[in-house]
């Protein structure tokens, strides 16, 4: 679907040149380019660690929210997690794993517990799998640190 918007929304820009007398020879060269090969290069703009992050986060929000105030979820609201203990919170119940971990959230515990979080912590009740790849961790990592502090 998003294949299809992209290629809707690319042949309106060529449509709209044309229309508009722009350069006939770049008219021209994009009508002659097979439209998936330009949306692909297109496709293919780098993100930010943060805007990574945050596209990575959405697998995240079922079970938690990370604004100031919000409510918890299955999983509790996460601002101000940085510099905390774990499973200090007195309005979340946490396991008592958790509560036991004596764990201060920094970037490297939380990479440590994303990475694997029921081997981390055994006991825990987050039933998340974990994050593979570092890369991923850091930019989950970056957008939690942006949006929780």
């Amino acid at each position: 679907m998003k294949q299809i918007l992209q290629n809707i929304a690319l042949s309106s820009c060529v449509l709209t040149l044309i229309a508009c007398g722009g350069d006939n020879e770049t008219a021209t060269a994009t009508q002659s380019t097979p439209l998936a090969q330009v949306t692909t290069a297109s496709a293919k703009v780098a993100l930010t660690p943060i805007e990574r992050g945050e596209k990575i986060y959405r697998r995240c929000i079922a079970c938690h929210t990370l604004g100031k105030g919000e409510k918890h979820k299955v999983g509790p609201n996460l601002y101000g997690v940085f510099g905390q203990v774990a499973g200090a919170r007195e309005d979340f119940n946490y396991s008592k794993a958790m509560k036991a971990s004596e764990i201060v959230w920094t970037e490297e515990t939380v990479n440590a517990y994303i990475t694997k979080p029921r081997e981390y912590i055994p006991g825990n009740r987050m039933s998340f799998a974990g994050l593979k790849k570092a890369e991923d961790r850091a930019a989950v990592i970056a957008y939690m640190k942006q949006k929780t502090q």
